[in-house]
């Protein structure tokens, strides 16, 4: 069996950027049908591009567990994502009362900071996939600082990042 090659920075857009028709979900939201890709889907991808990407959340609760909050019913977690080196940030936002509302953040996360790779770009825009300008090629990574712990609030369901804390990241 012949060993697929992996997928450098530069191409995943070309290779990734538009989901193959058979991985694309419908979703309805709002009066509307959105189009999505699902994370296992999304994760196939990240492991051809590069098999050792890992994600990390930008802060833990006190069980060790992704920091996340609740605002307006909405839970939202922080991560970074890092492919072949190079780490973004993205966000994963679920209904609150979900219940498995940590698995569920991560889901979404993963799908969120894909596409800040170029992956499924194209369900993430308005435009016809022709008028999208193709990156330049990408620029050296900048190392970052390691994500912090963040205490979690005596009494409170989930760790809550002030604005001058996701800024310190």
């Amino acid at each position: 069996m012949m060993e697929k090659k992996q997928v450098g920075l530069g191409d995943v857009l070309a290779t990734y950027g538009v989901p193959d028709p058979k991985i694309v979900g419908k979703l309805p939201k709002g009066g509307t049908t959105l189009d999505f890709v699902g994370h296992a889907d999304v994760t196939k991808m990240l492991i051809e591009i590069d098999p050792c990407w890992t994600w990390e959340p930008v802060a833990f609760d006190a069980d060790g567990l992704p920091a996340y909050r609740v605002e307006n019913g909405m839970a939202h977690m922080a991560g970074w994502l890092i492919v072949h080196g190079v780490r973004r940030l993205g966000v994963g936002s679920v209904q609150h009362n979900k219940p498995d509302v940590v698995k569920e953040l991560v889901s979404d996360f993963l799908r969120n900071a894909a596409m800040r790779f170029g992956v499924c770009l194209a369900l993430w825009t308005k435009q016809e996939w022709d008028d999208i300008p193709r990156p330049a090629a990408e620029p050296s990574a900048v190392a970052k600082p390691a994500p912090k712990k963040v205490d979690k609030p005596a009494g409170g369901p989930t760790t809550v990042l002030t604005a001058e804390q996701i800024n310190q990241f």
